[in-house]
């Protein structure tokens, strides 16, 4: 018989990660949700009694457990590194929560101990990525001629900490959190503007501001300008400013607006997760601009999302396509974008 993998929740600060991979994997029949652990005992054991899995209010005790394959890693930021490296110590495969840490330091921490564990580590970043797989061959295929110019723009509402909540409580915690929107937001599209460039950022400058939630901490708006190596300009616009119907909560989330617009020598591409059709392309020496609407299966099952990805690659023996260097190379990005913020200077990632 396949082998069942069985999954553990570990840490619920991204509760709706956590929430929407427990849906979705009674349906996926290579995996079984066996655990969740999180330091409220009241999330915990709500979360546990609503799946019917063991609960923990310790993350060691979880990753004691000796019949567990792979962790979902999902406490706010700044308990990410101590489950990382405890989950890559106990020999745990894992999907790493974002952003990835609190800084450099502990980025480089969690490299070493999972490339020392040899276990599979897929961020949760990577899945924007992994969405652009399709944009990236038709930009590689010539289809707009070479990329000059990119622009990735993402707006969003503040996440809940908690279901109904109504409040952002520890992501906009400047003790929990490494920064505000463009960091929370912005690790998406600063991955996929490295991937789709196919080129290193070298040169980085950036604007924060607080537009719309003037009480905060951390900012709600960041705008940054980058050029890479092989001559690629672009800019990113991440924030929080999204605040109809309200301030925070799932239904701000759903008017966000995402959009990436690839401009090339021969054509351009617009690529936008709101509108529909929701793809548009200038392709070279086309008479005028073509659109699709891109669409996956619908009525099936609830995808299980990275720990598919995981079990494909732990199964058929190969490296995930990202691995966590992609990931600390985006957040050495972000980290210098504040400091290029807070300087009003051009840096280097860090």
């Amino acid at each position: 018989m396949a082998k069942k993998w069985r999954v553990a929740v570990l840490g619920l600060g991204h509760w709706y990660s956590g929430y929407g991979l427990a849906r979705a994997l009674p349906e996926y029949p290579k995996a079984e949700l066996v655990a969740v652990a999180d330091l409220n005992a009241a999330h915990a054991n709500e979360f546990g009694q609503t799946f019917g899995v063991d609960a923990y209010t310790s993350y060691e005790a979880l990753l004691e457990r000796k019949d567990i394959d792979i962790v979902h890693i999902a406490p706010p930021v700044c308990d990410i590194p101590q489950c990382v490296i405890g989950a890559a110590q106990a020999g745990k495969h894992m999907i790493m929560g974002k952003p990835m840490a609190m800084n450099i330091a502990e980025a480089d921490a969690m490299v070493e101990a999972v490339e020392r564990s040899g276990v599979v580590c897929v961020c949760f970043q990577h899945a924007g990525v992994m969405r652009s797989a399709g944009l990236k061959r038709r930009i590689d295929a010539g289809e707009i001629g070479d990329v000059v110019v990119m622009h990735s723009t993402g707006r969003w509402s503040i996440a809940e900490d908690w279901y109904h909540s109504g409040r952002g409580g520890w992501f906009t915690d400047p003790q929990c959190v490494p920064g505000g929107s463009f960091i929370d937001e912005g690790i998406y599209g600063i991955e996929q503007l490295l991937y789709l460039a196919g080129s290193d950022i070298v040169r980085i400058e950036g604007r924060t501001a607080n537009y719309v939630h003037k009480e905060l901490e951390v900012e709600d708006y960041g705008f940054a300008t980058y050029t890479f190596a092989n001559g690629i300009m672009a800019t990113q616009e991440a924030s929080w400013t999204i605040n109809s119907p309200r301030k925070t909560g799932p239904s701000p989330k759903a008017n966000s607006v995402r959009r990436t617009e690839i401009i090339g020598t021969g054509g351009e591409m617009i690529d936008d997760g709101l509108r529909m059709p929701g793809m548009g392309v200038l392709a070279s020496g086309a008479e005028g601009w073509a659109f699709e609407r891109p669409g996956g299966e619908f009525g099936g099952p609830t995808p299980p999302g990275l720990v598919a990805t995981i079990i494909d690659c732990l199964e058929q023996d190969k490296a995930p396509t990202m691995s966590i260097r992609e990931a600390r190379k985006a957040f050495g990005v972000a980290l210098a974008f504040y400091e290029a913020a807070r300087t009003g200077t051009a840096v280097a990632p860090f």
